[in-house]
């Protein structure tokens, strides 16, 4: 199975000069909790809940500062849509980010987070396939778990 079979083509983006109240409620109407932030049609960086959070803790005023402050842009993680589900979930893990932009030929064409790769793996295990992929399903669930153990201790 790979990342282009799971993944979410409908990716809410933003530019970096909105502000992080309004990409707040793109992921309020969206129910998501990340944007992918374009310069252009070239993936510029992400913004998640915990960024926003991260701004308001700080005594930001999420309706005057840009996303262009505050959004992850260095190193920004990626896949291939031809990626394998398990090697992106053991990345998710490795990295402790939950989101992954999907990018093809320098666009973005997707994203996946660690909730679809769970919601994927229990489908897997529980659909009744004749032969479930038990070791990506395995890989997904594991990857979710150690995120979550990560995201308790801070």
């Amino acid at each position: 199975m790979q990342v282009g079979e799971v993944m979410h083509t409908d990716v809410k983006t933003a530019d970096a000069d909105a502000t992080f109240a309004d990409v707040a409620k793109i992921m309020r109407t969206n129910g998501i909790s990340s944007v992918v932030v374009l310069n252009g049609t070239k993936l510029a960086g992400i913004l998640t809940e915990r960024d926003i959070v991260n701004l308001v803790a700080a005594g930001g005023d999420p309706h005057s500062v840009k996303v262009a402050h505050g959004m992850t842009r260095r190193d920004i993680e990626t896949v291939a849509p031809k990626t394998d589900i398990a090697a992106a979930a053991d990345h998710m893990a490795m990295r402790n980010i939950r989101h992954l932009p999907v990018v093809d030929k320098g666009k973005v064409v997707g994203i996946i987070s660690i909730r679809d790769l769970t919601k994927w793996a229990a489908e897997e295990l529980a659909g009744g396939h004749e032969m479930p992929d038990i070791e990506r399903s395995h890989t997904a669930l594991q990857a979710a778990s150690e995120l979550q153990r990560q995201r308790r201790k801070g």
